[in-house]
């Protein structure tokens, strides 16, 4: 026995490290073929985004071996789970490659201010992430979750995701003083195609700089060599005032009562929307009062936040920071996603897009057009995450 026990102690540890292994080991190949890693990401991510594929295989069509690939039984949760799994797998590989590689000298106004928040309060960043994560697989949970326990099951689900978006987001803008939520991951991977042959350009450059004599400073050399006019040259070292401002001013804090509310509002309207949806649980897709009370919300926390910017923020949308210019406008396309959600697609938006992929029937090349858009429409029609912009 006694000789047993010492095999286990000696055997159990080198058991353990072999995930961590592999993982360095797989991290490694990752750094050393970041290219190729990209790229394969890439190519997925488009193969998904043209087979969701629900409809039966026509052989005529020029693009059948597509049409194989995504139309096998469960083929919507194969086509997600491959697209779920590009999306983790690329947000995982951004934090690798940020390990070994240097980050971009000027990172962008979006990444330096959640970089901020996130290396500030472990709260936040660990937020984020289950926020980032969520918003990857929410659409395959939901895929799975109805084939297995139906309608009733689902509807669970997605309140209960919704929820938990809601928390974090109420968390991110207690931790960042009430400020505007901006999402995101903040990570930018770095430039790796044409590293090597960057840093060789960057020391023969290097070579040619002048040399001031009294400071002993170097300027860099006009690119005359280089077929690039000097206004290039001097635009790409031009720097905004957001590049300088610190990172925690790059969205002021919201600071009166109807701002704060406006953005709640806005954080909460997913949750109120999902738990409307849910009492109908698509007995009455038709409803309006769901869509009314969704759109009623989000368009009353926008113009709540106009009216709040105009009174504090002196010059109004050109008085704002880049971040909050662009978070405004996400927001803003959102609004967009209501012509495809519940009463208001089944009413008015599905009969357009039926008409319009008809229009592609029977014609080459064009039919696959239609096809696809079929497929979307199945998507849209059956799944809440689909559109969900939130």
């Amino acid at each position: 026995m006694s000789e047993l026990y010492k095999q286990a102690q000696t055997r159990i540890p080198a058991t353990i490290s072999f995930p961590s292994t592999w993982l360095r080991a797989y991290e490694d190949f990752v750094s050393k073929n970041a290219g190729s890693v990209t790229q394969i990401e890439s190519a997925l991510r488009s193969l998904t985004y043209i087979v969701p594929g629900r409809q039966p295989i026509d052989t005529s069509s020029l693009c059948w071996f597509l049409q194989i690939l995504g139309r096998f039984r469960e083929s919507e949760i194969a086509s997600e789970s491959l697209h779920t799994t590009t999306l983790l797998l690329s947000l995982y590989h951004t934090s690798v490659l940020r390990r070994h590689f240097p980050s971009p000298s000027l990172p962008s106004p979006h990444s330096r201010y959640i970089t901020f928040f996130k290396a500030r309060s472990r709260l936040y960043a660990n937020s984020n992430l289950l926020l980032q994560t969520i918003q990857y697989t929410e659409l395959l949970c939901e895929m799975f979750f109805k084939r297995r326990g139906g309608d009733k099951a689902r509807w669970r689900l997605v309140v209960a995701l919704e929820m938990i978006k809601a928390i974090c987001r109420m968390i991110m803008m207690w931790i960042t003083g009430r400020r505007m939520v901006i999402e995101g991951t903040g990570a930018e991977r770095p430039a790796i195609s044409g590293m090597a042959e960057d840093v060789e350009t960057v020391e023969t450059e290097r070579k040619k700089d002048w040399n001031m004599p009294r400071t002993g400073m170097k300027l860099p050399a006009l690119p005359t060599e280089r077929g690039e006019s000097i206004t290039d040259f001097l635009t790409k070292r031009v720097i905004s005032a957001d590049d300088i401002k610190a990172a925690n001013r790059l969205v002021r804090k919201i600071g009166t009562l109807k701002g704060q509310v406006a953005e709640v509002m806005w954080i909460l309207r997913p949750v109120v929307y999902a738990l409307a949806m849910q009492r109908l649980q698509g007995r009455k897709k038709r409803d309006w009062r769901p869509w009314l009370l969704g759109f009623a919300m989000e368009l009353a926390a926008r113009e709540l936040g106009k009216n709040e910017l105009r009174e504090r923020v002196a010059g109004g949308w050109r008085g704002m920071t880049g971040v909050e210019k662009e978070e405004l406008q996400r927001r803003g396309w959102g609004l967009a996603w209501w012509g495809m959600r519940g009463a208001f697609y089944e009413n008015v938006t599905r009969s357009w897009i039926g008409a319009f992929a008809a229009q592609f029937k029977e014609k080459p090349l064009l039919d696959m057009v239609g096809s696809v858009i079929e497929d979307y429409d199945y998507l849209w029609d059956e799944y809440y995450f689909s559109t969900s912009t939130m």
